[in-house]
């Protein structure tokens, strides 16, 4: 009894080893497929001329880098640069600049292609595809190159990634908003500002800066001044709203004007940004009007 108890055991083991072995090698075929797969789009796009032996098996990642989608960049290999090295570029999500029409640069669906030049270890970049569409957000590139020493032994392949965010801009958006009112009229609501750049993918990444100018002394409802300095507002989104305040109040006999202006954008990056399009919002507060005493042509007087 204890023999058979212990022979199946034995054959319970066996097949869970087993069973594990086969998992181990279907998973070792699918992550083969996969990278096959991957491999494949990969280097589907280069079929107006190969990377040379010993590539693709010994492609170098490179640290990714970030760029703006309208930028022109000039990347290089300089430093291991010896005259009589040939070299292949593809870039994709961009042109490589003809150099004037010096350089031969083809085009293979996303791809720009720059087949082996010699002493070509430089190239400019036009980091062009369009993503306005989606104003706060961004595309892919990619720039990889290969070269052959002396026009013959082939170096490893070098793929930079390139993540592409649209410039920093800030506009406002004066839709349905009004341009003048009367003195002590609620006003409320908000000043959208649309925004595009780079989002902080933890924190605000966009500080809004705008100043108000009120003339006459123009205060809120409550009897707060208006006119104020620079102020400064965050947000992460492609719409940024600036408080307006719950109404206005005018002191004066005379018309007087509540300005809001913006100064500065940035995003999530160091370069700066630009106010374009409509940078100021203007409302003219008129003032309450007196009615005046009234006269009579005719009145009875007492003696």
């Amino acid at each position: 009894m204890n023999t058979q108890k212990s022979n199946q055991k034995t054959n319970n083991s066996l097949t869970l080893k087993n069973q594990k072995v086969m998992k181990t090698k279907k998973y070792s075929i699918s992550m083969k497929a996969f990278a096959a797969v991957v491999f494949a789009f990969a280097f589907s796009a280069f079929l107006k001329g190969q990377f040379v032996t010993p590539a693709p098996t010994s492609n170098a990642n490179l640290t990714a880098e970030e760029v703006r989608a309208t930028s022109t960049i000039t990347y290089d290999l300089s430093a291991n640069h010896t005259a009589g090295d040939t070299y292949r570029w593809v870039v994709r999500g961009g042109t490589i600049d003809d150099a004037g029409g010096t350089l031969t640069v083809t085009t293979d669906g996303d791809s720009s292609i720059v087949e082996w030049t010699a002493d070509l270890e430089a190239i400019t970049v036009d980091w062009d595809t369009d993503i306005t569409a989606t104003p706060v957000g961004s595309a892919p590139g990619e720039i990889i190159v290969q070269k052959q020493a002396g026009g013959s032994c082939a170096s490893e392949l070098q793929t930079l990634d390139i993540t592409m965010w649209n410039p920093a801009t800030a506009n406002l958006d004066l839709t349905g908003l009004v341009t003048e009112m009367c003195s002590g009229e609620v006003l409320g609501g908000n000043l959208p500002v649309d925004l595009t750049g780079a989002p902080d993918p933890v924190a605000d990444g966009f500080d809004i800066t705008y100043t108000v100018t009120a003339t006459g002394g123009l205060t809120d409802l409550g009897g707060t001044p208006l006119d104020g300095t620079g102020t400064t507002i965050q947000d992460n989104d492609a719409q940024a709203l600036i408080a307006l305040p719950n109404g206005i109040i005018n002191p004066t006999a005379t018309d007087q004007t509540l300005t809001i202006t913006l100064t500065a954008v940035l995003d999530d990056f160091t370069d700066g940004g630009t106010i374009g399009g409509t940078a100021t919002y203007q409302i003219t507060v008129h003032p309450t009007p007196a009615t005046g005493e009234i006269n009579s042509s005719s009145s009875l007087t007492r003696r």
